[in-house]
């Protein structure tokens, strides 16, 4: 659903393998900045180490100028996957990469409540021997 949010808006540019997420140019009072945004929601949370990568290798090629990670917050990443990511383990991975001094920003992204319920899924039926 993330992903698709930024593929509403122009000009934003999504990499699919191998690279930073989402590009976005921006001017800001005359100056050209360069966004670059990781999504991490599903995956494993120490994935989190190879955005840090792909951000830290845009930035100091400089095709970005600031780099973003969005992931749970630790309040929603209790309600995903068990290995998730989460904000927590977010900090964790840009302290433990040394990449402090680096452009980043982290975004926590919380669900907004209970919504309505689910309607009961249809099992598969057994193989009978």
């Amino acid at each position: 659903m993330i992903d698709s949010q930024f593929g509403k808006f122009v000009g934003w540019t999504k990499i699919t393998t191998g690279g930073v997420d989402w590009i976005k140019f921006i001017i800001v009072n005359g100056t050209k900045i360069c966004l670059g945004v990781e999504v991490q929601f599903s995956a494993r949370s120490d994935l989190l180490i190879i955005d840090i990568s792909h951000l830290r290798k845009a930035l100091t090629e400089g095709r970005i100028d600031v780099g973003i990670i969005v992931v749970p917050s630790d309040q929603l990443s209790r309600f995903l996957t068990d290995r998730g990511p989460s904000i927590s383990d977010a900090k964790r991975h840009v302290h433990e990469a040394r990449a402090e001094d680096f452009p980043l920003i982290l975004i926590a992204v919380e669900h907004d409540g209970v919504g309505p319920p689910l309607a009961k899924q249809a099992k598969k039926k057994s193989k009978e021997v």
